[in-house]
């Protein structure tokens, strides 16, 4: 692909996640005091496996992986729902939104486990109203 496509898929991806956001009044949307974090064991080791092989076959090639250390920094005090859903609608950049839903939410618990997040019994939630309620805020030592 030529430079000038590349630039002009980028800026319409840009532009799309930029439209998703404020569409959604996503922007503006952090998560209240008494909500869970993910610091509270919300994603399954077994799901983090799975997810881990997606991540192999679709996200390392960009992303090392200790590239979501600083981008959870970024994003503390938003939802975890947020974060998915802006996740899951551009990635992976050369075929945004081409995973299913599910194969998204195990790459999410994975991500987890990368950045050292207890793993717990249940499995990440699928639905993003419960992913809305889970704040995503720094790893407790």
């Amino acid at each position: 692909m030529d430079l000038k496509k590349q630039l002009i898929n980028r800026l319409g991806f840009f532009i799309r996640n930029c439209l998703l956001i404020s569409v959604f009044g996503l922007a503006n949307l952090s998560v209240a005091d008494d909500t869970i974090s993910i610091n509270d064991k919300i994603y399954s080791t077994q799901q983090a496996k799975i997810g881990e092989a997606l991540y192999k076959d679709n996200c390392l090639i960009c992303h090392d992986k200790k590239y979501f250390r600083p981008v959870f920094k970024t994003w503390e005090n938003q939802s975890l729902g947020t974060f998915f859903l802006v996740m899951s609608s551009s990635m992976p950049e050369d075929n945004p939104g081409s995973l299913s839903h599910q194969e998204f939410i195990d790459i999410l618990a994975y991500i987890l486990q990368l950045n050292r997040y207890p793993s717990g019994k249940q499995k990440l939630p699928t639905s993003t109203d419960k992913l809305n309620l889970i704040a995503i805020t720094p790893r407790k030592k």
